[in-house]
């Protein structure tokens, strides 16, 4: 062979294997479907994390509740307490804007002893806490309310709900001055009394003057008495005759 015949002859290349493509659709529909798996999988634990806890709101304004309430303001407050007469416990709760004041008093403590201790109290609220101040509203926003509640013992099985008295004072952000309330001792005693005795008080049903007195009251009103006439029957003619308009008399 000549040498320009070995000069002419081209070297093949090789082919390039086109590389597939499959496990790239794979890899694709694998993300597609874990995406939402795992967004939804998330919101599944983090509610089922919350359960146990209530969902908390601010239903206040940045003006509302400005000067706030001090956890030293009430420990102060609460200690001044015990020295009203007659105290054997006082305890303060601040919950949802309301301050309330709880009032222990000795058992034998009568309404008057219970409205001279909340007045107290009162008092004493005022001296850390002024009315205006934090329990009256400002022109643009809403303040705290108090509640002061005194009381002679809470019912139980040795002490008898007879002789319980509960005297309540209240002074709201929107009222000017406060109220007092004698809890256990009702505004219109005849009304509580009817209220008590309402068993006595229902009208029974007033029988019919014209009944039997021997009939069972437990028998229905509804029932066909046996002897008892129809007035549809057909008479028997043996006992009587008709007359020329048609109506039947009986021989005497």
């Amino acid at each position: 062979m000549s040498d320009t015949m070995k000069k002419s002859r081209r070297v093949r290349k090789p082919k390039k294997q086109k590389v597939k493509q499959g496990h790239k659709l794979v890899w694709l529909t694998l993300i597609i479907i874990l995406v939402p798996v795992v967004i939804i999988g998330y919101v599944l634990l983090t509610s089922a994390q919350g359960n146990d806890k209530p969902v908390e709101g601010n239903r206040f304004g940045v003006n509302d509740l400005n000067p706030k309430i001090q956890d030293a303001q009430m420990t102060s407050i609460q200690g001044d307490l015990m020295t009203i007469g007659g105290m054997e416990s006082a305890t303060l709760d601040l919950k949802s804007a309301t301050l309330r004041v709880n009032l222990n008093l000795a058992d034998s403590a009568d309404e008057a002893t219970l409205e001279a201790a909340a007045r107290q109290a009162y008092d004493i609220v005022n001296s850390y806490l002024p009315i205006e101040t934090y329990f009256t509203n400002p022109e643009n926003g809403k303040n705290y309310d108090l509640e002061i509640s005194a009381y002679n013992y809470i019912v139980d099985d040795a002490h008898p709900a007879e002789g319980w008295k509960f005297v309540k004072l209240n002074k709201t952000s929107a009222a000017g001055d406060f109220v007092i309330d004698y809890i256990t001792q009702p505004k219109n005693a005849e009304l509580a009394e009817q209220v008590r005795n309402k068993d006595q008080q229902i009208p029974q049903p007033q029988q019919d003057p014209n009944a039997d007195p021997n009939a069972d009251p437990n028998a229905d009103p509804n029932a066909v008495d046996p002897n008892a006439v129809d007035p549809n029957a057909v008479p028997d003619e043996s006992l009587g005759y008709y007359d020329e308009y048609g109506n039947f008399y009986y021989y005497q």
